[in-house]
C-alpha cells in the first residue's frame, strides 16, 4: 500500500535529522541546536495572539492578503510576488509541485538544509548532491553539474556552513536558466538579500520564513518571493488555509516589532563574535558564518561530534552532532548563538571537557 519511492525512502532510513540528547543529563535542557531565536518570539506576536485565541473556531483568510501585503511592504515587493505557506517547508514542497516533474533531478549542494532534500524525494523528484569542496562556494563547478537538473536550492546563507554563495557566482547559476531556489532562511542576520532580484528573473524563488529572526517557529509561517507568473503557480498547488488564523495575525505584527528586530540582530553579533573567539582559544575550528549558528571543527582535538554532544547534554546543553548531515560528518558540530547566559555556560562546560580529557 506504500508507494515505491516512501519504501525506498523508509528503507534507507531518510528522514529530517532531529537533534540527539543523552539519556543522562543535569537539570533543563536548553537548546542550542534549532537556531531559534535566543529572545523568542516578538511580544507584538505573541500579545495578538492572546487578544485573538477566541477567533480559533474560524477558518483563516486563504489567501493571506493582509500577511502578504505586510510582507510586501517589508521587503519592497509587490504583494503579487508573495507565497506565503504552512513554514518554509510548504514552500519547498510547493515548487517542487508546480516547477519540477517526475524524474527531474535537483541539484543540492552539500551540506545543507536536509529538508531540499526530503521535498524533492517526496515529489519523485531525484537529488543530485554535489560537494562543497572545504565548505567554501564554487560557481563554476556547480554549473558543471546542472546540465541535467530542472532546479537548484542554494541556502543562502547555508545551513549548517553559515557562508554563501557570492552574488557574482548566484548570478552565474540564475544564467543558467535552471530553476535556482535561494533560501534565506538567515537573510535577516545576514543583512544580505535577493528577493529584488524577483523582479529580473523569471527562474528565481527566494524563501523566508517567521521561525529565527521573528521566533514565531512554532507557528509555522514561511514565504516564497517570485515573479507573478511562478507565485501564481504556487499559489495554484497551495492547499486553502494552509497558514492559521492566529499566525497571520502573528506574522503581521512581527513584521512591525522592529526593536525586536534590532535587539535580536544585535545579541545574534555580540553572541556570534564571543563564542567563535572563546571556541578559538580552546583550540576549535570555527568556519565564518553570517547566520545565528556556528559550524564547529572538532579534528584537531581529536574528538568527535557524538561525545562532545553528550558530555554537552549531561550538561543540559543541546548542540546539533552533525554526523547524520550529509556532506558533513562527525568531525563537525553545530552551535547555535543563546543568550550571553548560555554561551558562557556553553564555553564553561567545554573548556572543563577539554580539562579532564588532558
Amino acid at each position: 500500500m506504500i508507494s515505491d519511492r516512501v519504501q525506498r525512502m523508509i528503507e534507507a532510513g531518510i528522514s529530517y535529522p532531529l537533534a540527539k540528547s543523552s539519556k543522562e543529563k543535569k537539570g533543563e535542557q536548553e537548546k542550542l541546536c534549532s537556531n531559534e531565536n535566543p529572545l523568542g518570539a516578538s511580544p507584538k506576536a505573541v500579545k495578538v495572539i492572546k487578544e485573538h485565541a477566541d477567533d480559533i473556531g474560524e477558518y483563516p483568510e486563504s489567501h493571506a492578503i493582509r500577511l502578504k501585503e505586510a510582507i510586501g511592504e517589508y521587503i519592497g515587493v509587490s504583494p503579487t510576488q508573495v507565497c506565503v505557506g504552512n513554514g518554509s517547508d510548504e514552500i519547498m514542497d510547493l515548487i517542487c509541485k508546480a516547477t519540477m516533474d517526475p524524474g527531474d533531478k535537483a541539484l543540492i549542494p552539500i551540506p545543507t538544509f536536509s529538508q531540499y532534500e526530503l521535498a524533492s524525494r517526496i515529489n519523485a523528484v531525484k537529488p543530485k548532491f554535489v560537494e562543497l569542496e572545504d565548505f567554501r562556494w564554487d560557481p563554476d563547478r556547480l554549473i558543471e553539474e546542472m546540465n541535467d537538473v530542472k532546479a537548484a536550492f542554494i541556502g543562502r546563507p547555508n545551513n549548517p556552513t553559515g557562508n554563501s554563495i557570492d552574488e557574482a557566482g548566484l548570478r552565474k547559476l540564475i544564467g543558467t536558466g535552471k530553476v535556482i531556489i535561494v533560501d534565506e532562511a538567515y537573510g535577516e542576520f545576514s543583512d544580505y538579500s535577493v528577493v529584488d532580484w524577483t523582479n529580473d528573473y523569471d527562474n528565481l524563488i527566494v524563501l523566508r520564513t517567521f521561525s529565527k529572526i521573528f521566533g514565531l517557529a512554532g507557528l509555522r509561517v514561511g514565504y516564497g518571493v517570485a515573479n507573478n507568473e511562478l507565485t501564481m503557480a504556487l499559489e495554484r498547488v497551495r492547499a486553502p488555509f494552509s497558514v492559521n488564523r492566529l499566525a497571520q495575525r502573528a506574522a503581521i505584527e512581527a513584521l512591525k516589532d522592529k526593536e525586536f528586530i534590532e535587539k535580536s540582530k544585535k545579541i545574534v553579533r555580540e553572541g556570534r563574535d564571543y563564542l567563535k573567539r572563546n571556541l578559538e582559544d580552546l583550540g576549535f575550528e570555527v568556519r565564518p558564518t553570517d547566520a545565528n549558528f556556528l559550524m564547529v571543527g572538532l579534528s584537531q582535538l581529536n574528538l568527535k561530534a557524538p561525545e562532545v554532544r553528550n558530555h554537552l547534554s549531561q550538561e543540559g546543553l543541546l548542540i546539533r552532532d552533525l554526523s547524520d548531515f550529509r556532506g558533513a560528518g562527525p568531525d563537525w558540530i553545530r552551535i547555535t548563538v543563546g543568550k550571553p547566559g548560555q554561551n558562557e555556560r556553553l564555553i564553561s562546560s567545554l573548556r572543563e571537557f577539554l580539562r579532564d580529557r588532558e
